[in-house]
């Protein structure tokens, strides 16, 4: 492949000549990256914006470090176990924080982490914990969003039928979301959501209830005794996520320490996403050192059902994540299997040692049965799922040892074990070894491994940080897994490893560069044997990558990215591909603007690339790009609060515009099957009004 020399000169000249008049910087790159990780890992674009919202309103009511627990901490994703206990030992040792600048005394804690941290922590004195449930009701943040977006080109799916039994979308071509938060302080949040998907019907048809999904949650923290009480949709989080994890979490991104899972037993769910989540009521409760949590759960899910060919009652072979219900088939695997689910953990909490049981059971109203292949083994079969696990985490020092051992109905066993290290304060350690049965089952689970699913799989991670001076910082891991099994597309028991290292520098508070090299490789079918069998290639998959971020006069930022990826190996086609952003965005007055340009060229599908663009709040755009072209996009933000009058208080309303582009050289069409789009254009537009007061 040749890559397009001038444009890459071009753009390097353009992000270079930039760094004379650089003032100040804000640093989102550790998220951005991990988002792009996630969605690589996945195949897909994440919709849940916890984290986002969760920051905000941290934002609006800050921490108190003095009265904060380590839950409390996490809550935040920014700081690390060891750290966490740092801070609690640290306070517990020397008494409550005069100010926040005691903070550079707490072992682990650098001057980056404690700018991070600023916007959403403080220090008060003789502050109550507590809120009675009554004061609760006002005084809180009441939030209304609505978001609107659209494919401007028609794509196949939504043109008329050629004949009868064709396959076509039923509903409109916009994508619509709306939701209603309440929040006092975190601990009284309530509100319900609706989402409609680009092809489902709206108020007609199959949908005449308006939009394909309703969510609604009520949460309820710190009540004597009850630490959370959750009704409606909410998400479990259990030891490792080797049982059940369906919060926020990593796994292997730029941020090498953050390998433990760590969360609230329950949490509530207010996301876009129609799939890992339960549905009932869940309760946290408190004593002392001893915390326990239950949940029970009914819903209907999704699933793809099929006949049972021995003439028994029908089954479902798959679980419908997507959450797209726009074809008549997919309309017909809507809700269409019911899910009861219920379970709980009893955890001993020591200031240094902790640990707990956890179960998860799981009964659906039809056999679940895959397709009968050889990877599909081990695969679930009927009606129940049942799983046990026992974590616990330790800390000594300067250092923190956790790890859960699972087991499902079937004894099969599953066992993580990590350790954090802080060798003094400029280097880090991290160590994971897990150990999963081919056997294992689990079900909304996510632990820290190289599959999307904890099962199959023995592997050790080392990370490493490294800070010799201020403003310096390498980030580095090694992970080494295999596969005792067969896999999906791999047609023998297989193995891999993961090499990532990143050098991040920031000379000053306007200035940030980062070089990022990745070497990955990992064993595949090779698809070019048209044989029942195939031979294991073993491709190298390299990644080059080099981003600046500025910050000028207080009020426009530019940030650009040059990334180069090649993949070599045995039985593998040599593949090659190349993207190169520059941005820039404008803030100042209540208007924001943000437009980029991207240029990418890769061989096919396999060498693609995944870049995280700026979008409307609470919205993700991570597009995958593959092929030959060109995309641009302008991002608009304006605050429109000064031009209505309104009663003295907090109040804010605000509109998002975005209009993208994407431009493929030497194509005829743009995608595939029923979302196929004749030309080469692909244009989208999106809008979205957020109101909020107090």
């Amino acid at each position: 492949m040749k890559f397009y020399g001038k444009p890459l000169f071009v753009i390097l000249a353009f992000i270079l000549n930039i760094r004379g008049y650089a003032q100040s910087v804000n640093d989102p790159d550790s998220r951005r990256e991990a988002l792009e990780a996630d969605a690589e890992r996945k195949g897909s674009e994440p919709e849940d914006d916890s984290y986002e919202l969760n920051l905000e309103e941290f934002s609006r009511h800050p921490i108190n470090l003095n009265a904060a627990s380590g839950e409390d901490l996490v809550q935040l994703h920014l700081l690390n176990a060891l750290q966490i206990a740092n801070f609690i030992s640290y306070r517990k040792l020397l008494g409550p924080l005069l100010t926040l600048r005691e903070l550079q005394a707490v072992p682990g804690w650098d001057i980056e982490i404690i700018r991070e941290l600023l916007p959403y922590i403080r220090v008060a004195q003789n502050e109550p914990i507590y809120t009675v449930l009554r004061k609760r009701w006002s005084g809180g943040n009441g939030t209304f969003l609505v978001r609107a977006a659209q494919v401007l080109e028609k794509s196949r799916g939504f043109k008329k039928p050629v004949s009868p039994d064709a396959s076509y979308y039923e509903g409109s071509a916009q994508k619509i979301f709306i939701r209603y938060t309440y929040n006092y302080k975190q601990l009284l949040t309530y509100g319900f959501s609706g989402d409609k998907d680009a092809g489902e019907p709206f108020f007609r048809g199959a949908q005449r209830a308006g939009f394909d999904f309703y969510s609604f949650h009520f949460f309820l923290r710190q009540m004597g005794i009850i630490r959370a009480i959750a009704i409606g949709d909410f998400t479990v989080n259990m030891g490792q996520g080797l049982i059940q994890w369906q919060g926020f979490s990593l796994t292997k991104s730029s941020q090498s320490m953050a390998i433990k899972r760590e969360a609230a037993f329950i949490e509530p769910y207010h996301s876009a996403g129609e799939f890992n989540f339960h549905r009932g009521i869940g309760i946290c409760l408190q004593k002392g050192k001893w915390q326990s949590g239950f949940i029970i759960s009914s819903q209907k899910i999704s699933t793809n059902t099929e006949s049972d060919s021995s003439g028994g009652e029908d089954i479902f072979s798959s679980f419908q994540n997507s959450g797209y219900h726009r074809t008549p088939a997919e309309i017909a695997d809507r809700n269409n299997t019911r899910q009861i689910s219920a379970g709980g953990s009893i955890h001993y909490l020591g200031n240094r040692f902790q640990m707990g049981i956890n179960w998860i059971h799981f009964k659906f109203n039809r056999p679940f049965q895959k397709q009968d292949e050889p990877y599909n083994l081990y695969s679930l079969k009927g009606t129940l799922l049942t799983d046990y696990s026992i974590d616990y985490n330790y800390t000594l020092s300067n250092m923190h040892l956790f790890g859960e051992i699972a087991s499902d109905r079937w004894r099969h066993l599953a066992l993580m074990q990590g350790a954090l290290i802080s060798l003094n304060e400029n280097l880090d350690l991290g160590f994971l070894y897990r150990n999963i049965s081919p056997g294992y089952l689990s079900l909304y689970s996510d632990a820290f491994t190289e599959n999307n699913v904890p099962n199959n799989e023995k592997g050790f991670y080392a990370g490493l940080t490294f800070r010799p001076v201020a403003g310096l910082q390498a980030n580095i891991y090694c992970d080494v897994f295999m596969f005792p099994w067969l896999k999906y597309a791999v047609d023998a028991p297989s193995a891999g490893r993961d090499f990532f290292f990143q050098l991040n520098f920031q000379p000053t508070k306007t200035a940030r560069f980062t070089a990022t090299y990745k070497n990955e490789m990992k064993s595949g079918n090779n698809g070019d044997l048209n044989t029942a069998t195939h031979e294991i290639s073993l491709p190298v998959k390299q990644r080059w990558r080099v981003e600046t971020n500025y910050k000028i006069s207080g009020a426009i930022h530019f940030d650009g990215r040059i990334e180069l990826l090649s993949i070599t190996g045995n039985y593998t086609i040599p593949q090659t591909g190349f993207l190169g952003m520059a941005g820039m965005g404008f803030s100042k007055a209540g208007i924001s603007a943000d437009m980029g340009f991207t240029l990418f060229e890769t061989d096919n599908y396999d060498s693609r690339i995944y870049a995280y663009e700026p979008d409307l709040i609470y919205n993700f755009s991570l597009p995958s790009y593959y092929g030959k072209g060109i995309h641009y996009y302008i991002n608009f933000h304006r605050d429109l609060s000064r031009l209505i009058s309104h009663k003295a208080g907090h109040f804010r309303f605000s509109a998002w515009l975005k209009w993208g582009q994407v431009y493929y050289r030497g194509v005829e069409s743009i995608g595939s099957e029923l979302d196929e789009i004749p030309g080469n254009r692909k244009s989208e537009l999106k809008a979205q009004v957020l109101i909020q007061w107090q």
